[in-house]
């Protein structure tokens, strides 16, 4: 068991009419890094200002003196931030029994002013544990008014909490999902990034996208995150914001969830896409058409639909309920899968990528140990083979009929003359040199 952490507190008061001006010179510090915004009700604030004028207690803050000496609260912002309001005026108070600060005499405003608000002032016993205390204590302290999984999970700091946040603040995509509320977009940015850290999208497996996963997630990759593996991910992003835009604005997180899903597999395994910045813009609103077009409560399809196209999309939005398990998400793929291959009919790169040995010894003696490119003698432990469908637009690695080997700086020079001569979609096969000439 550890040994029990001891903090560095004291106890310590403001008076109410310092409070503004605390927040104006930037003394009290509210960190968006884990704190919620301003979220109490009007009769939230209505109650608190009228225990304060009637000299009730309104408990004792908790705040964290921060490395530039900011109050950063712990406990107590929305009763800060209702104070604020009520001295600077900002708070409705027609219909209440409650007299406008501005409008206080002179007695009333003094006595008020001299309203003392308690906190406890906390420091980190330790420098190397401050962020663990600070988040922690934070937790804790909100078990009374839960935070919400958006808020939590923003409560924890490394590399994962960091790359989330950077890219919902900077990435255009977060900007056509609306306003955001109480941090639900970085949840969203922590649940497609987590999709991309976890998921097999070869075996078709993916984590589950709850608050527990999302926290392991911030401890595992805590300390370092797969650069080649954030770039796709925003690649995903620039590719949703490029190609669908406005249709954005009209997406929840559950859809932002699932086209993600799709964009991220056929940018991995789909061959040729050339033209899928055009087929992913046609999908989306044909399929997003079908599947508004009815209720999840609907027995039968509406007009112009077949039974089985029917059901197949009401299996999509009972899906589309269950949010955070990796079966789900699974099974919502399958469905967008199916339905974009009735649209356009899919391609699947090779798994292959490389010819082997074998392949290679075959093309090496078919070709009697000279270059399809050059028509030079070869060594073979430096040869390269060559796809005469590019691989990307679905070549087999094993259809060798197509097939080449080459030096492997005829190969570079080959790929270099293909990339600036053949910008289409027909296939490519170099010259076959038939007459052998010295390698000397």
């Amino acid at each position: 068991m550890p040994k029990q952490t001891v903090p560095d507190i004291q106890f310590e008061k403001f008076v109410l009419a310092e409070i503004p001006q605390l927040f104006r010179s930037g003394k009290i510090k509210i960190n968006d890094a884990y704190q919620r915004g301003d979220i109490w009700k009007h009769n939230q604030k209505v109650e608190l200002i009228n225990s304060i004028i009637n000299r009730y207690s309104i408990g004792v803050l908790v705040l964290f003196i921060n490395d530039e000496g900011q109050f950063e609260i712990l406990d107590g912002q929305q009763r800060l931030l209702a104070i604020r309001q009520y001295v600077e005026d900002n708070i409705d108070l027609s219909g209440t029994e409650i007299t406008k600060y501005n409008e206080l005499d002179f007695a009333e405003k003094t006595l008020l002013d001299a309203y003392c608000v308690f906190y406890l002032k906390l420091k980190s016993h330790d420098p190397e544990s401050k962020e663990e205390d600070i988040f922690q204590t934070f937790l804790r302290l909100q078990e009374g008014t839960p935070l919400n999984k958006a808020e939590k999970i923003n409560a924890y700091r490394g590399k994962f909490k960091d790359t989330f946040r950077e890219i919902r603040e900077s990435h255009r995509f977060f900007g056509y999902l609306g306003k955001e509320k109480r941090f639900r977009w970085r949840q969203l940015a922590a649940e497609m990034l987590l999709i991309e850290l976890d998921g097999d999208f070869d075996r078709m497996v993916f984590p589950n996208i709850d608050l527990t996963s999302l926290i392991n997630a911030a401890k595992d990759y805590e300390k370092s995150i797969s650069p080649s593996k954030v770039r796709f991910f925003k690649g995903n992003l620039d590719f949703l914001h490029n190609n669908l835009n406005f249709i954005l604005t009209a997406f929840t997180p559950r859809e932002s969830i699932a086209f993600y899903l799709l964009v991220s597999y056929l940018r991995k395994k789909k061959a040729d896409n050339s033209n899928l910045h055009n087929e992913i813009a046609e999908f989306t609103k044909e399929f997003l058409k079908n599947l508004n077009s009815f209720s999840i409560y609907d027995d039968e399809p509406p007009s112009g639909m077949s039974k089985s196209m029917f059901n197949t999309y009401k299996s999509y939005k009972q899906e589309s309920k269950i949010l955070t398990t990796g079966d789900s998400l699974q099974k919502r793929l399958d469905i967008l899968l199916s339905e974009f291959n009735r649209i356009h009919p899919i391609i699947m790169k090779d798994p292959k990528r490389l010819h082997d040995a074998e392949q290679k010894r075959i093309l090496y003696f078919r070709q009697e140990g000279l270059c399809a490119e050059c028509g030079k003698e070869m060594h073979f432990d430096s040869t390269s083979a060559h796809h005469g469908i590019a691989h990307s637009a679905g070549g087999q690695t094993d259809d060798l009929e197509t097939a080449s080997l080459l030096h492997e700086k005829c190969h570079q020079l080959l790929e270099k003359r293909k990339g600036k001569k053949n910008r289409g979609h027909q296939p490519f096969f170099p010259t076959m040199h038939v007459t052998k000439t010295s390698s000397k």
